[in-house]
């Protein structure tokens, strides 16, 4: 009996020891799991790093593009920064769309937030979104400076949006110089020019000299007709584009115009004159911002006279005759005739009445 017990006691004590076993086992495989599943996390967590890609050197009164490279981007959908630079040795003249591994990077809109400063906004549609390495924007800049000057190009404001998460893509931003090119001449070279004193020199590119609209920002409402002008100052073909895309060429003119129809928007209107000698060109843009026509138009009803406007007659206010004020009449100077009265007969005539019968009657008497 003794016996038994003990061999039932280490058995119960190895299978104890088994199930320790067991459990550290499934504890430690669970670690490592979770390693593995968190490497990738913090792989992706990595900045991605943003470079402004520009020419050391450029020539005077020359055109360059610097594009903004972007390496190795997860799940991008939007993207804004700043560029600054030095407006008296360089200056933007257009903004084009990028690129990442193959995929268009669209503009949804640049403007000037200083002489020195653009803003560049990138927005792919809703639900979107582009992985790889590439370059977020291509910038064209026209050289206005002199030999020797340079600039510093610098990022600001940068942010990387991410689609899934509407996050902040964490990134660095990196900057560039660019330099205007001093032409180094030997002592061949300046006896060269020394013999071509006085010899018509013609220019390296054909400049711009005027443009109208003489407004960068031109606005219009929809249905208006916009007429753009450009001189030059060489013979040179005329390049006309909207948004970057050719709309219309002038061949070997000095003088060219593009009219259009407005449509609602804001669009991006640039003339391109390249000289047809050296191939060089110079750009002009304007920003074209089309609203819409707020017009009302009135609703006619067929068959029906439209009223008359009725003037309303002024009632006349009645003048009052002026009182006239009666004058006394004064009295009349002439003497009334006095009514003759009656006078009793006097005792004269009462005594001829009483004398004449007794004349009468003693004539009778004498008479006999």
């Amino acid at each position: 009996m003794m016996k038994g017990e003990r061999k039932n006691s280490r058995r119960r004590m190895s299978m104890k020891l088994s199930m320790a076993s067991i459990t550290v086992l499934l504890i430690l495989t669970a670690i490592a799991v979770t390693s593995l599943a968190v490497t990738p996390v913090i792989v992706a967590a990595q900045d991605v790093e943003v470079t402004i890609n520009a020419p050391e050197y450029v020539e005077e009164r020359a055109t360059f593009v610097a594009t903004i490279d972007v390496d190795d981007v997860t799940d991008l959908n939007s993207a804004q920064f700043d560029l600054s630079f030095d407006s008296s040795v360089i200056k933007v003249s257009e903004v084009n769309e990028g690129e990442i591994d193959g995929e268009d990077v669209p503009i949804f809109d640049w403007r000037f937030v200083d002489t020195d400063t653009v803003m560049v906004i990138i927005m792919m549609p809703i639900g979107e979104s582009l992985s790889g390495s590439g370059y977020l924007a291509e910038i064209e800049f026209k050289v206005k400076g002199k030999e020797g000057e340079e600039t510093e190009l610098s990022l600001s404001n940068g942010e990387l949006v991410n689609a899934t998460t509407g996050g902040i893509i964490p990134s660095n931003w990196h900057g560039a110089e660019v330099k205007i090119a001093v032409e180094e001449k030997d002592d061949e070279e300046d006896e060269e020019e020394e013999e071509e004193v006085g010899e018509e020199v013609t220019p390296v590119s054909s400049n711009i000299t005027a443009w109208k609209p003489a407004e960068a920002v031109v606005n219009d409402t929809a249905d208006e007709s916009r007429t753009f002008n450009i001189s030059v100052g060489q013979i040179a073909d005329i390049s006309w584009q909207i948004n970057g895309t050719a709309v219309q060429t002038n061949e070997s003119v000095t003088e060219a115009s593009f009219t259009k129809s407005a449509d609602i928007g804001s669009w991006n209107v640039s003339a391109i004159a390249t000289n047809t000698t050296t191939g060089l060109s110079d750009m002009h843009t304007w920003i074209w911002r089309v609203a819409r026509t707020a017009t009302v138009t009135p609703t006619e009803v067929v068959g029906e006279i439209p009223p008359a406007e009725t003037e309303v007659e002024a009632t006349p206010t009645p003048t009052l005759a002026p009182r006239v004020t009666p004058k006394p009449t004064a009295p009349s100077t002439t003497k009334k005739k006095p009514t003759p009265t009656p006078t009793p007969p006097g005792f004269e005539a009462i005594l001829a009445i009483a004398v004449m019968p007794i004349a009468y009657i003693m004539l009778r008497r004498g008479g006999r």
